[in-house]
């Protein structure tokens, strides 16, 4: 097993381990392509659908209300907006396919491994291509959400989580304290990182789509890792997945560089 890098941004990347138990709550894989309007109409996503309809055979719709920003000469308006987001989920509800006039996105509850999630994926991208044909790749981003709520787990968070990243949890006043959530932005090797992490309180969440709150109190760590380096591309499955697992690398990388040894053994390594 490859120890803890000393550089989580840059540096290379540890030998992924497998958990038998792993906190996740979800994680997200999700390619972002220039706006085709035409997908807000159900006849338009029908093929793409039923290409889909034997993995996916839940199908339903989501209204989001939204707010652009529009500079008019020295004048700023905001004008509201709607977005149709299609969604497709496997038997069991578990996985969950998001199609919008501007990105896929597949997310699961139940993440198996690295390779069994962008095996998926890649299905997912091959019948987009096949139907809805989007020409150009704006970015691609791979997220993992972890948290730990067992009361014992945040008592010894100190031996669990690294000391960068604990801030005034560690002086020992855990049990005293509410709230208390970092978000960083950085630059990495393959493009950029969004990291939370963080003390919450029973139903409260940071992220009610990621991380549904949950009654106790928690800790949280939402790393974001995504990419721009394929921006203007064309739209291909392959290069689509390569670029996924480099990003979705970054994103363990910062996780292992975020968690201890005793973590690992904690949460079942194998």
């Amino acid at each position: 097993m490859a120890d803890r890098c000393d550089d989580p941004l840059f540096g290379e990347v540890p030998d992924r381990v497998l958990l038998s138990n792993a906190p996740l709550v979800r994680v997200l894989g999700q390619v972002k392509f220039p706006r085709i309007s035409k997908i807000a109409e159900e006849s338009y996503i029908a093929d793409f659908q039923e290409a889909i309809r034997d993995e996916y055979p839940h199908f339903q719709s989501d209204t989001i209300q939204g707010v652009d920003i529009v500079i008019d000469g020295n004048e700023v308006k905001h004008r509201q907006v709607t977005t149709v987001v299609w969604r497709f989920f496997d038997a069991r509800r578990v996985l969950r396919v998001s199609l919008g006039p501007d990105a896929i996105t597949l997310e699961t509850a139940s993440y198996v491994s690295r390779d069994d999630f962008l095996s998926r994926f890649e299905f997912i991208l091959g019948k987009l291509v096949e139907t809805i044909r989007p020409k150009l790749v704006q970015r691609v981003g791979f997220r993992y959400v972890d948290r730990l709520q067992d009361p014992d787990d945040l008592e010894v968070m100190s031996d669990l989580i690294h000391q960068e990243l604990l801030n005034v949890l560690q002086s020992g006043l855990v049990e005293h304290i509410d709230f208390s959530m970092t978000e960083i932005t950085g630059s990495t090797k393959e493009g950029k990182i969004i990291a939370r992490y963080g003390l919450a309180p029973p139903k409260f969440s940071h992220d009610v789509e990621m991380a549904p709150p949950v009654d106790v109190k928690s800790w949280v760590l939402d790393v974001d890792s995504y990419s721009t380096n394929c921006e203007g591309q064309i739209f291909d499955t392959q290069m689509l997945c390569a670029e996924l697992d480099k990003v979705a690398a970054r994103a363990y990388a910062f996780f292992r560089w975020s968690v201890t040894e005793k973590f690992l053994e904690r949460f079942g390594v194998k």
